[in-house]
């Protein structure tokens, strides 16, 4: 009760708090340009009509718009001698956006407005998944739609269980704001992917390394951003409906969306949304996998009334799913369970054939989130934003031997977070945000014991500031953050176990630079310092880890992470046709907690299973991600992504276990032109080559053992063929776009090196999808 009585103090006293969604100090730049001279145009006016912000272009072209929060805004553009013109856009962070204005009346109906966006202006690397890459991953789950970023793996349990890995580091060490929150379940589990509905997400942005302090101190792999569109600002109503069609499971997925501004209130405006998905037992290239269906029913809703001074907006979703969990993975005997492992039998146990049932083991999963978010204008100095939200995750797991039809564990987490922050414009050449904030957990289980019941209680400081110069060659930034996190009332139902009560605090800070070179070509280097406090299961866990089929064990005396990172970040583009990034990076972590293998196996009434402990050392992370996108003719685009890492453990001087493996990617597309009906169309092959993870940990009673420290080998290497083909058909003034392709076209038989299941089965094979979409438009353009 003291600790509620504390965070409620907290919350009402620290009204400079910081969070995810304080989103008011970005910039909008660049350079308005002849597009018959391509000449700078001076005089130039960019105003943004939902505001009334102006700029006018200097002698160069340049203009610069500052204070701008995340949305849609109608840019209207003019020049003496042209007519006006309006562009939309969305803003989500500081960017530069050179516009080629038609510099003549007589050209308007020849020549398109162009608005092109160059890498968001920051010196962390960041990546964005948007418009038609978005598209592309609808009816995938979180994890496996962000693999599509480059740097971006995922850690998979089956075939519906992903969990992104970046820079391979996953789980607690990244954070993931959904809507501007910070998702709060159990993800800690190998297996609890992330229980976010992708549908929702209008834009999803990946910030890779230790330097996102305002999304907090403990981000030491990254950040994913899934944000939804901004309500819409247009009067009217708009909608879109998603169909998509999986041959491998027989997945179909629905999703809908409706939204309108309120044309009788200014200012008021609403949304739902629902997503349904079902798919039932996967199929490698020879064999069914028994009980691996998936049934998914989300929903939300949202509604603001948003005014110029100040603004409120309430959000409310829920995410439901049951997951098969493979019976295979799930053996009875000790005897059973060496022969699969060490033998590796080419066909499993439960491969009978197709269902949609989902029965023994299985996992029901609830997520609820629930959120009101208010800000209001200081004047010209500002914007100060609260919000509060409210999270409840509900998780069933059900073993396969049970004569008693009952959960044989129940975990219930509720997470209330408190956020306050004021966004200040630029003062002396500074913008950036500074607060504090505080979340407080309670963790209950019913039945069987894992992880014990727990209260927790965190909140934190910090301040980032971003100065950019008055040619915008240069930008620099920094920030410092401070937090602290109490475990306490820890125990079990009976009261039999005694757990030691933890408290951590430290300092995070980070500091970066970005140099234009030129308008094509800029370098930028990133510091940052960052710690991550143990999460339960590494301190307390102590029994069967039910989907990722193991004997955990956990360490309630394990010390927190620290994180040292460093990032040298190159872009380079030349318009449309070539465009080029490169990401190196160093992590050296002090206290690395990770899931040491043994050759220990557990028998349990629940079956036998091998034993897990989590143990600390130091370690070291370096790598490169890159891509290339180059039009090498003007209908056809080559596009080639590597992904290349060397994780060291350094207090055993040797390599770390369960690191992605080195990946290349490569992608040829054709996109014939349009016509009246058809728009937007192409074709594209693809090729993924994962290469043989060889850098482990060599078991320390026999050097030539080729399965190291882990239970088996790792598995060779594979290469996958993809193909797709997309097109929009306009039935009159009905826009349809269709996506059909295949996936491991070729039904190549592989496992990967991050799936738990590798010691079980093979991967999925040939795959082969219809994605559907379909605008609504209800009298007025929708906003893309």
């Amino acid at each position: 009760m003291i600790k509620r009585i504390a965070l409620a103090v907290t919350l009402l006293h620290i009204l400079f708090a910081g969070t995810a969604t304080a989103q008011c100090t970005h910039r909008l730049s660049g350079v308005v340009t002849d597009s018959e001279t391509k000449q700078p145009l001076a005089g130039a006016v960019i105003l943004l009509k939902e505001t009334g912000q102006a700029a006018k272009t200097d002698d160069k072209g340049a203009y610069r718009l500052d204070g701008l929060c995340t949305g849609f805004y109608t840019v209207r553009v003019s020049h003496v001698g042209c007519m006006p013109v309006e562009i939309a856009w969305q803003v989500n962070g500081d960017e530069r956006r050179n516009i080629v204005l038609p510099h003549s009346v007589t050209q308007l109906q020849e020549v398109a407005i162009t608005g092109h966006a160059a890498k968001e202006v920051t010196t962390a690397a960041v990546e964005t998944l948007a418009g038609k890459e978005l598209e592309r991953t609808r009816g995938l789950n979180l994890g496996e739609a962000l693999k599509r970023v480059t740097g971006v793996t995922a850690m998979t349990t089956g075939p519906n269980v992903a969990k992104p890995v970046i820079n391979g580091l996953h789980s607690n060490r990244i954070l993931i704001m959904n809507n501007g929150i910070r998702q709060e379940g159990q993800q800690w589990g190998s297996e609890h992917a992330p229980e976010v509905d992708p549908y929702l997400a209008g834009k999803m942005i990946v910030v890779k390394g230790a330097g996102a302090l305002r999304y907090g101190g403990d981000a030491i792999g990254g950040v994913v951003l899934v944000e939804p569109r901004p309500l819409p600002v247009q009067p009217g109503m708009a909608g879109e409906v998603n169909l998509a069609g999986f041959s491998n499971n027989r997945l179909g997925a629905v999703s809908a969306i409706l939204e309108q501004q309120v044309p009788a209130v200014p200012g008021l405006s609403w949304r739902v949304q629902g997503t349904l998905r079902k798919g039932g037992n996967m199929r490698t290239p020879d064999y069914w996998l028994d009980n691996t269906g998936v049934e998914e029913y989300n929903f939300s809703g949202a509604i603001g009334w948003k005014k110029p001074r100040y603004g409120v907006e309430l959000f409310y979703s829920q995410f439901n799913t049951n997951l098969g969990v493979f019976e295979g993975s799930h053996i009875g005997n000790r005897d059973d369970l060496e022969t699969v492992i060490r033998q590796q039998r080419p066909l499993p146990e439960y491969t009978e054939g197709f269902s949609y049932k989902i029965d023994r083991p299985y996992q029901h999963v609830e997520h609820e989130l629930f959120k009101v978010k208010g800000y209001l204008n200081t004047g010209n100095a500002g914007r100060l934003n609260l919000t509060l939200a409210r999270q409840f995750n509900y998780r069933d797991e059900l073993d396969r031997n049970s004569a008693l039809s009952v959960n044989q564990m129940n975990l219930n987490l509720t997470t209330w977070n408190g956020d306050l922050t004021w966004d200040h414009h630029a003062w002396k050449g500074l913008r950036g945000t500074l607060g504090a904030s505080g979340t407080y957990q309670e963790n209950s289980y019913q039945r069987r014991l894992f992880i014990p019941n727990y209260e927790s209680l965190q909140w934190g400081l910090f301040i980032t500031e971003k100065w950019e110069s008055p040619d915008s060659r240069w930008l620099l930034e920094g920030g410092i953050r401070y937090d602290n996190r109490d475990y306490y009332s820890i125990g079990d139902n009976a009261g039999d176990i005694q757990y030691p009560e933890q408290s951590f605090a430290n300092l995070s800070g980070a500091i970066g630079a970005q140099y234009r070179i030129t308008d094509h070509f800029h370098v930028a280097l990133n510091a940052a310092r960052a710690w991550r406090s143990p999460a339960v299961n590494e301190l307390y866990a102590s029994g069967l880890h039910h989907g990722a089929a193991v004997f955990e064990q956990g360490d309630p005396y394990m010390k927190s992470e620290n994180a040292s990172k460093f990032n040298a970040t190159l872009h380079y583009d030349i318009s449309d046709k070539l465009e080029a990034d490169v990401n190196l990076y160093y992590n050296y972590i002090q206290n690395f907690i990770f899931l040491q293998p043994t050759d220990s196996i557990v028998v349990t009434v629940r079956g036998a299973f091998p034993y897990m402990y989590y143990r600390q050392a130091d370690v070291s992370m370096k790598g490169m991600d890159a891509q290339l996108r180059w039009q090498f003719l003007p209908k056809w685009q080559w596009t080639s992504k590597v992904s290349l890492l060397r994780a060291f453990n350094e207090s055993d001087n040797d390599w770390l276990i369960n690191m992605p493996s080195d990946r290349f990617e490569n992608e040829l597309s054709f996109s014939p032109g349009s016509t009246k009906r058809l728009k937007d169309n192409y074709i594209s092959i693809s090729m993924s080559n994962v290469l043989k993870q060889t850098r482990i940990p060599a078991n320390p009673n026999d050097k030539n053992d080729p399965r190291g420290q882990d239970l088996v080998p790792p598995p060779d290497a594979y290469t996958l063929i993809g193909l797709e083909a997309g097109s929009t058909i306009h039935f009159g003034k009905q826009p349809v776009s269709f996506i059909v392709g295949a996936d491991n076209l070729l039904n190549t038989r592989y496992r990967d090196y991050l799936n738990f299941y590798r010691y079980f089965a093979d991967e999925r094979g040939r795959n082969v999808y219809l994605k559907v979409k379909m605008p609504l438009r209800f009298g007025r353009q929708a906003s893309n």
